[in-house]
Formats: C-alpha cells, sequence, structure tokens
C-alpha cells in the first residue's frame, strides 16, 4: 500500500486476475495481506467489491455479507452456509 491509503490505514482489495484478488491491510507489525479468490463460494459474489475489517481481519461478500476469516484458512464466521473461503499468503 502506498499514498493515502497506508496513510489511514485503510484495507485494499485489488483484482490480480479473473481468479484471483489480494486482500492488504495495515497490521499492528506492518502491513498484511492475503491472495483469496475472486468469487464468494456462496453464490459468487464478486470479492473485489468486498469490505474488509482490518480489525477483525475478516472479508464480507458484498453480495449476501457472508464473512470469512482471512487468518484463518478463509473459515466462514457468518452469512449463508458455504464452505471456506480459499486464501493463501500473499507473495512477498
Amino acid at each position: 500500500m502506498s499514498g493515502p491509503e497506508r496513510a489511514a490505514g485503510r484495507p485494499r482489495v485489488r483484482q490480480l486476475d479473473a481468479d484471483t484478488v489480494a486482500v492488504e491491510w495495515q497490521g499492528p507489525d506492518g502491513q498484511d495481506g492475503v491472495l483469496v479468490e475472486a468469487r464468494c463460494p456462496h453464490r459468487g459474489g464478486l470479492l473485489r467489491h468486498a469490505h474488509v475489517n482490518a480489525a477483525a481481519t475478516r472479508l464480507v461478500c458484498p453480495l449476501h455479507h457472508s464473512s470469512f476469516d482471512l487468518t484463518d484458512n478463509g473459515t466462514q464466521t457468518s452469512g449463508p452456509a458455504c464452505r471456506a473461503l480459499r486464501v493463501r499468503p500473499l507473495p512477498q
């Protein structure tokens, strides 16, 4: 992150390709981030439009508000039942 996003500590979600979204946020020890699949496993909501709660490290789908823990292997924490979100480390 750079510029105003980093200064304000706002999370950033950006589409990398058709299948992958990068989620970046400012953690207590510096920048953190993960790669996630581009669509929600519930109904295919576009996660490039997702809300990120950086304090709780949760990603919330804009379609039906399914919530996923980004630090616990994408475990679903709320919303309509579905499988976990595929999460992998952000390359350095």
